[in-house]
This record gives structure tokens, sequence and C-alpha cells, in this order.
């Protein structure tokens, strides 16, 4: 059995250092330590306003710098009993292809954030991973944390994480700091901006749906769930070497049937009154697109729409075990894959929109016409690059099997 809140003074009140503080996880997380009566530091460049999250930032120690700037990073963890590191460079679009900037955040950032812990008396440290170290190419089903790290990584992101997963893991054998890595995949939640509110501004213009396995499965991290492993993790990590959890990764999803990957999104198309997607692209077409995609960011700096790591996450089934978790810290997701609060959230503030809109008619006006230049600029992207799939795909031969290309 892991180690439970009851074991190890659940009463008492703690100071964490959250790095990473400024984004969604992070104020989900220091909102319910606050509420816990724990005293909080957080480091971050940016906190961002989330109208769902009540935070009381008189009570949060703010730091508003990068984690490589030592004199902020000892700031934040002066006098932290653990330290949650939430913060990554490059978790998708264009700065996941950044090799040099990845690497500096996410394994020489996390190597300094170790060492200055072990130098600051820090006891605990909780990293956020990535399911990206153990799925790469091929198919995945309730893979257990056991599985070795995948050796072709399809972005310098996934491969960052993966070195500075080790890094993390590594540490714990040194007995001065008790560590583990939670590997995540797919925040969502109201006011989510990376996942969920990303698939909301794609909803009225995706027509088109891409698959490599059928049914295309898949788990997602609730925020809320996740936030619950981070507090469990370190909760059993106050234990020291004797935790079952020191020096383990672990993944992070909801519990559960897994989930059709794109029908999962359907009550958010639903909200916005668009359909789901009446066709079917073939998988090796849509690779081919976001390889050229990337090769146009390398070039040009063009943010691409998807990398191909990100559709393999969405094209291949990719299922994870979080048996390990539940038997070492006692995990238990609930409201798994439930997306009734993230509806209501954007019922809610559409309700809001349309108050303003009444008040200015302006800004109805404004946003078609965004939608306008929008569709005008991705026509003159398409109609630029036809030729080159055009050739590309005379070249390779026939894509794909029993799909039908509209």
């Amino acid at each position: 059995m892991g180690t439970t809140d009851t074991d190890v003074e659940p009463k008492k009140t703690y100071r964490f250092a959250v790095i990473g503080g400024g984004g969604y996880l992070g104020q989900v997380l220091i909102q319910e330590l606050l509420e816990e009566g724990h005293e909080v530091a957080a480091l971050d460049m940016v906190f961002s306003k989330f109208i769902n999250i009540d935070i009381n930032w008189k009570k949060v120690k703010v730091i508003r710098g990068s984690l490589m700037e030592l004199d902020k990073l000892k700031h934040v963890l002066e006098g932290a009993d653990a330290c949650f590191h939430l913060a990554a460079y490059g978790m998708s679009g264009g700065a996941s292809l950044n090799k040099e900037a990845t690497h500096l955040i996410n394994v020489e950032g996390t190597a300094r954030i170790l060492e200055q812990c072990e130098l600051a008396g820090v006891g605990r440290f909780i990293y956020t991973s990535t399911v990206g170290v153990v799925f790469g190419e091929h198919e995945v089903r309730d893979l257990p944390t056991s599985a070795p790290y995948v050796t072709k990584f399809l972005t310098p992101y996934a491969e960052s994480k993966c070195i500075a997963e080790k890094l993390v893991l590594k540490a714990a054998k040194s007995g001065k700091l008790a560590t583990c890595a939670l590997r995540l995949r797919g925040i969502y939640g109201p006011g989510e901006m990376r996942s969920t509110q990303k698939t909301v501004d794609m909803c009225s213009w995706t027509f088109a749906s891409f698959e490599k396995t059928t049914p295309c499965l898949s788990q997602y991290s609730g925020a809320k769930n996740t936030t619950m492993a981070l507090r469990l993790a370190e909760i059993s990590l106050r234990a020291g070497s004797k935790s079952p959890a020191n020096g383990n990764p672990y993944h992070i999803v909801d519990d559960g049937p897994p989930v059709d990957n794109l029908g999962f999104w359907y009550p958010l198309f639903k909200l916005q009154g668009a359909n789901p997607p009446k066709f079917r692209i073939p998988y090796q077409l849509v690779y081919f697109i976001a390889f050229l995609l990337e090769w146009l960011y390398h070039v040009f700096k063009i943010e691409p729409l998807l990398t191909r790591f990100e559709v393999n996450l969405l094209a291949i089934t990719n299922t994870y075990s979080i048996e390990e978790a539940k038997r070492d810290f006692g995990y238990a997701p609930v409201n798994n894959h439930c997306l009734k609060s993230t509806v209501q959230y954007y019922e809610d503030l559409e309700q809001k929109k349309r108050g303003l809109r009444l008040k200015n008619p302006a800004i109805e006006t404004e946003s078609i016409w965004s939608r306008i230049l929008y569709f005008i600029a991705m026509g003159l992207f398409l109609s630029s690059i036809v030729p080159f799939l055009s050739e590309a795909i005379h070249e390779v031969g026939p894509i794909g099997e029993n799909y039908t290309l509209f």
C-alpha cells in the first residue's frame, strides 16, 4: 500500500515552491494548497489570468522570472519543504521543435533546480513529465511505467523531457532528495488553454479526421486529477527514501475505459454548434503535411498547425496504466473523462460575450473579420503547398488503405 494522508502528519502545514506556478495547472495546484493552509512561493515568467481560478495572490510569494535566473530560483526555494517543478519549454507547436531552447530549459534548467533543492535543504521534488518519453511512433495499450523509454523522438521537446526525467529519478539515489516523475497526457479542464481552448478554437473549421489505428483510443489528464496526483505524490515522499514513490515515474491520466481520441471532444463541438468531422483524411497524408509544416517552421519560422508527434497522439492508440500510482500513493481519479464542468464554463463565457456584444456591436464585427482573414490566409497557404503535396504523393504512391479522400 502507498503512503496516505493519514500516515504522514496530514494536519501539518508546509511551505511549497511551485516552479511554473503562473500557468493553468500551477494555479489550480496553488489554489488547492492555499485552501489547505500551506504557504506557497511561485516562480514563473508570466502569471496568466484565469477567470475560474480564485487565488488570493497576497498569500503567495510571487516571483516573476525564469528558472534559469539563479537568484530568483534560490528565492523561490528558500525555506521550502517541497518543490513542484511544472515548468517546461516547448510543450506544443513550433517551440517543441527548438532543440537548443528545449535542452536549455528542460534539461539544464531541471538539473539546476535539482542542485539548488539539495543546497537549500528541500526534501521533496515532484516533476511533471510527459507520456512522450515512452510513446512516439507505435501503438501502446495500457502501457506500464516499467516500459522502456523510446529511442527515436519526433520532437526535441520529448527528448529533452526524457533526459530531464532520468536526471530527476537519478537524484533520488543520493539520499538527499526524494523525487518522482508524473507523466501527463493532454491536460484538460475549464479555462485550460493548450488542449481545451485549442480544441474550442478549432471546432468551427475542423471538417476532417484522420486515424492510423481504428478505433483510435487514448486517455487524457484531467486538471483536478493531475493536481490530486501531485499532492498525493508529495505526501508519499514525506517518508523520504522509504516512500514507495521515491525514484519512480508514474503515468497520470484519467481512469476507466479509454476514450475515442477525437470523440472525447464532441461535447465541445456541440457547444460551438459545429458538426463532428464527416470526412477522413489518410494518416500518411496528414503525417507528411505535418513534416512539411515542421520544415516551414525551421526555415521560415511559420508556426505549424500540427507536428508529427501531435499527429501520432491523435491518430495512434496510446493508453497508459495508472496501477502503479494507485498502489504507491493512492491515486484515485474522479469524474474521469468528464467535460461537464468544462462545457458549463464555456456556456457561462458565451453568455457573458453575448452581453458584451449587445453593449458593443463592433466586437461582433471584429470577430467576423478576424475569421474571414484567417480563412483567406489558410487558403493562400494551402494553395501554395498543393503542388508540392501532389508531387510528393505521386512519388510515394498510394497512401493508406480503407480511406476515402474527400
